[in-house]
């Protein structure tokens, strides 16, 4: 009886809580959901607060769409940043575990299971999960529908489209209706419409989102998962570039913006961390020097 408790795995408190809190966030909002309505907590939720949101930047940053687009943008990424932080140090963990992982893929080759096992184990101990680098990404999402949905909205122009941004605004944010129609032309390109080039913003797109992930991604022993990376890193890329050739300049710019705002994070986070790095190697040192001469001295 002992023994079997003994091999019983052992809960992590705090990884229960943070499992029961998001069990109790995902039920809450099914059950929201199927008493509501999903569009209406998706228009309420989100479209409506960012539409809104557009309308205040632009009435308070000189009635100018491209600096309430960037405001958004900034402000969307600080909140974020906590996630993308996290994602960081989880990356470098994992990089700094791939001899370990290369040693049981050395040692249990030809068996994928205890593979799968032993480099599950070893990401527990770690405490690393390897899907949690998705989450921003996963986030992103909604923040790109409800960001493009609310420029479409913002730039009415016919009276029915008027009619309807009018009953989307907030009670009491009057000034909203006095920069009503907004101008979305920057220079002498319509944010509303995808670019007359069908070039600039794509490759600014594509190159950007390219060097942020180059700079997220960390090299791997596994051939199979370096030659995803490498695919990943050339796909999404070239995908997202063209699809900035069919919708609004605006959310091209969106991406270029949060691209280049990413990367000054990334560079940022990742100085740190190497400072980090270093310092505690110098007090390894340091330690190993004082234990040796405590050694001799004796």
């Amino acid at each position: 009886m002992a023994q079997q408790a003994a091999q019983r795995p052992q809960v992590d408190p705090k990884q229960l809580r943070k499992s029961l809190l998001t069990w109790g966030i995902v039920a809450a909002v099914v059950i929201a959901g199927s008493q509501i309505g999903w569009g209406t907590i998706w228009h309420e939720g989100v479209i409506r607060p960012m539409l809104n949101a557009l309308l205040f930047f632009y009435a308070y940053l000189g009635r100018s769409f491209i600096a309430s687009i960037a405001a958004i943008t900034i402000l969307l990424r600080l909140l974020t940043m906590p996630l993308q932080i996290k994602q960081i140090r989880s990356t470098k963990r994992m990089a700094d575990l791939q001899p370990r992982i290369a040693e049981i893929q050395k040692k249990h080759a030809g068996n994928k299971e205890k593979i799968a096992q032993e480099q599950q184990r070893l990401y527990q101990e770690a405490k690393i999960n390897p899907l949690g680098g998705c989450l921003p990404t996963l986030i992103q999402f909604p923040i790109w529908i409800s960001l493009y949905q609310g420029i479409n909205s913002v730039l009415a122009d016919t009276p029915l489209e008027l009619m309807s941004l009018g009953k989307n605004i907030y009670t009491g944010f009057s000034k909203a209706i006095e920069v009503i129609p907004l101008q979305s032309v920057f220079l002498g390109m319509d944010l509303a419409k995808p670019d007359p080039t069908r070039l600039v913003l794509p490759v600014l797109v594509a190159a950007t989102m390219w060097l942020q992930q180059k700079m997220m991604t960390q090299p791997s022993t596994d051939q199979q998962q370096a030659s995803m990376n490498q695919t990943m890193q050339l796909m999404m890329p070239l995908m997202f570039g063209y699809f900035t050739t069919q919708f609004a300049s605006g959310l091209a710019l969106y991406f270029v913006i949060s691209n280049v705002v990413g990367i000054a994070i990334q560079w940022i986070v990742q100085k740190i961390i190497d400072a980090g790095d270093k310092d505690e190697s110098a007090g390894q040192v340091t330690r190993t020097k004082k234990a040796g001469n405590g050694t001799k001295t004796d």
